[in-house]
């Protein structure tokens, strides 16, 4: 299962242009991304559209985000 830092990285992205594109600070992303934060549907549906892919992958690799911070 892909984690939101997977996808970023096979995007070729860094943390501070995701957290531009949801317009949230990079720390903000950075807890996304580490499980410590949730995303909210918004920032879901933004993901989905700028990684091309469906907004269940997304929601799935938040998931599989928040369970390797725990």
């Amino acid at each position: 299962m892909e984690t939101l830092k997977s996808l970023r990285e096979e995007n070729k992205k860094s943390r501070a242009e995701i957290a531009a594109a949801l317009g949230v600070s990079y720390s903000s992303y950075s807890n996304y991304e580490q499980g410590f934060r949730r995303i909210s549907l918004e920032q879901i549906l933004i993901l989905a559209k700028f990684y091309n892919v469906s907004e269940k992958e997304i929601i799935y690799a938040q998931l599989s985000s928040c369970r390797k911070a725990l």
